[in-house]
């Protein structure tokens, strides 16, 4: 997968409300990719929140996860930040995402930070 689809994708989970599960295929397929060692939920169920944090947990254990949205906000209203460091600001490299639905906001970010640690 090259940068430019991976792109596409992240960008599809932050702005979509709905996606099809053929299109979280695509997800999954991104992130067993960008993620080889990482046990991954089928396409059905990968957008669920919970899933969602499983995934950024197997992927980057004793990271911080910051979550924060608000419920008068119409779309995007969820931010996800994913540091290694909660005490200090020189991570290397930090994973956002944002979305109207959480579980998205998750896979964004989680997708952003592995295609950084990739490259």
């Amino acid at each position: 997968m090259k940068d430019p689809e991976l792109d596409i994708l992240i960008k599809e989970l932050e702005t979509a409300r709905d996606i099809s599960v053929a299109e979280f295929d695509g997800v999954v397929h991104a992130l067993a990719f960008l993620l080889p060692d990482v046990a991954l939920p089928t396409p059905d169920l990968i957008a669920m929140t919970d899933q969602a944090i499983l995934i950024a947990d197997a992927a980057y254990p004793n990271w911080s996860i910051h979550i924060r949205g608000r419920t008068n906000d119409r779309d995007g209203h969820w931010h996800c930040t994913l540091r290694e460091n909660d005490s200090r600001d020189s991570d290397a490299v930090i994973g956002i995402g944002h979305a109207p639905v959480l579980g998205h906001a998750i896979l964004a970010a989680v997708m952003r930070l592995a295609m950084a640690q990739k490259s």
